[in-house]
C-alpha cells in the first residue's frame, strides 16, 4: 500500500508505504530502511502556564542552552551497536539446558544516545476530549534511533537474507533489542535536553541499561519505520508510516522543522489524545511525515530564527503541504476528521 507522502529520498530510495508479506517469505524479500525503528517521541513537561509563556521569550538563551547540549551530545557519544546486546548464557547440564537469568535483559556494554534528527521544545494551546476549555501546554519531541545499531542490523539481513524468513528477522533477538535500544536511546535524549533545560517531567529508572541511569517517559510516540503483523498472520513492514490498530495515544507527524509537529487525534473511546481507529481491509496505516519533494503541491520553506543546526547547512528545501485535497485523502483512508488535531508550535529546535 502506497501513502499520499510517497516519494524519493534524496539518496535514491522510495518511501512511504507499507509492505506485506508471508511469515515464511526468504528474509532478502524485505524492504529493509537502514533507519528501522526511528520515529518520534513526545514527552509533556508539568510546568505551569506563565512559565510556559516566560520560556517562549528567551529566544537567545534557548538557542544556546540547544547548541550546548547538541554539542555536548555529539561530544560524549558513544554509539550503540548489536555488540550492546545482552549476553545470554547458558550451560548443558544432566537434567537439560540451564539459562542464566542474572543479567538476561541488560546490556552487555555501556552506550549513549546519538545526535538525534531532530529535538525540540513545543507549544500547543490544547483542547480536551471532556471540556471546551483550552489550556497551555508545553511538550518536548525528539526524532532519532540507534544510528550505527540500525545500520548494522540493515546489513545483518542482508548477509543471511536467503537463509533467514522474514518470521526469523521479526523474532530475532537483535531486532527485539534494537527496537527497545531505539525508544530507550529517544527516552534519554529528552531526560537530558529537559534537565538542559530544567524542566520537569516524569521518568523511570532503565532497567535494561549497563550503567544505573533514567529515562524519560512518553505521552505520545509514533515509529515512522516498523515491523509487526496483520490479523491473518501476515508480516507487515511500514516504511513512513504508522499502523492505527494498534494501541497508540495520537500521532505524530513531523513537518519542516520552522513548521513544528502536527498531532493528529485518533478515536476518542480512551487515551489523551486518542487511541486505534480502522481496519486493515479498507486501509489501517497512517503516513507519519511531511516529505521532501519537488511536486506541484509542495512549497520552499526556510529555518526560522528558532532553528539551531548542529552540522547541517540552512538550504532551500521544498516540503509538502497538507492541503484540503491532502486531509480528504486522510479521510478516505479512515481517519475521521471529528477526530481533530493539533499544532505543536516550535520554541527552539535543535537539528543534527
Amino acid at each position: 500500500m502506497v501513502m499520499p507522502t510517497h516519494h524519493i529520498n534524496e539518496i535514491g530510495h522510495f518511501m512511504g508505504f507499507r509492505y506485506s508479506c508471508p511469515v515464511f517469505a526468504q528474509a532478502s524479500t524485505l524492504p529493509l530502511n537502514r533507519n528501522m525503528f526511528h520515529g518520534t517521541m513526545m514527552v509533556q513537561c508539568d510546568i505551569p502556564d506563565d512559565k510556559i509563556l516566560q520560556l517562549m521569550l528567551k529566544k537567545t538563551e534557548n538557542k544556546a542552552l540547544m547548541q550546548e547540549s547538541l554539542q555536548k551530545l555529539d561530544q560524549n557519544c558513544i554509539p550503540a551497536t548489536l555488540d550492546c546486546i545482552p549476553e545470554n548464557s547458558s550451560a548443558l547440564t544432566k537434567s537439560g539446558t540451564v539459562q542464566s537469568t542474572g543479567l538476561r535483559s541488560v546490556d552487555s556494554k555501556h552506550w549513549t544516545p546519538e545526535v538525534p534528527d531532530r529535538i525540540g521544545l513545543y507549544h500547543a494551546y490544547i483542547k480536551g476530549y471532556n471540556r471546551d476549555v483550552r489550556t497551555h501546554r508545553l511538550f518536548i519531541i525528539c526524532t532519532s534511533g540507534t544510528y550505527k545499531a540500525c545500520d548494522e542490523f540493515c546489513n545483518l539481513v542482508i548477509d543471511v537474507g536467503s537463509q533467514w524468513t522474514v518470521n526469523d528477522v521479526m523474532t530475532s533477538e537483535e531486532a527485539w533489542w534494537l527496537k527497545r535500544a531505539c525508544q530507550r536511546a529517544r527516552a534519554r535524549t529528552i531526560r537530558l535536553f529537559a534537565e538542559k533545560f530544567d524542566l520537569p517531567i516524569p521518568t523511570m529508572q532503565d532497567i535494561q541499561s549497563y550503567k544505573p541511569q533514567s529515562l524519560s517517559l512518553p505521552t505520545t510516540e509514533t515509529l515512522e519505520h516498523d515491523l509487526s503483523t496483520l490479523s491473518n498472520g501476515d508480516l507487515v513492514l511500514y516504511n513512513g508510516c504508522i499502523d492505527t490498530t494498534k494501541k497508540m495515544n495520537g500521532i505524530l507527524c513531523n513537518m519542516h522543522p520552522s513548521e513544528g509537529v502536527m498531532l493528529f487525534k485518533g478515536s476518542p473511546k480512551a487515551a489523551c489524545f486518542g487511541t486505534m481507529y480502522g481496519n486493515h481491509t479498507v486501509c489501517g496505516t497512517f503516513p507519519v511525515n511531511a516529505p521532501v519533494v519537488d511536486r506541484l503541491e509542495s512549497m520552499t520553506v526556510l529555518d526560522s530564527s528558532c532553528i539551531v543546526r548542529h552540522a547541517s547547512h540552512n538550504t532551500k528545501t521544498k516540503y509538502m503541504c497538507f492541503d484540503e485535497s491532502y486531509y480528504k485523502n486522510l479521510e478516505a483512508m479512515q481517519w475521521n476528521r471529528d477526530y481533530g488535531m493539533e499544532a505543536l508550535i516550535p520554541i527552539v529546535v535543535g537539528l543534527k
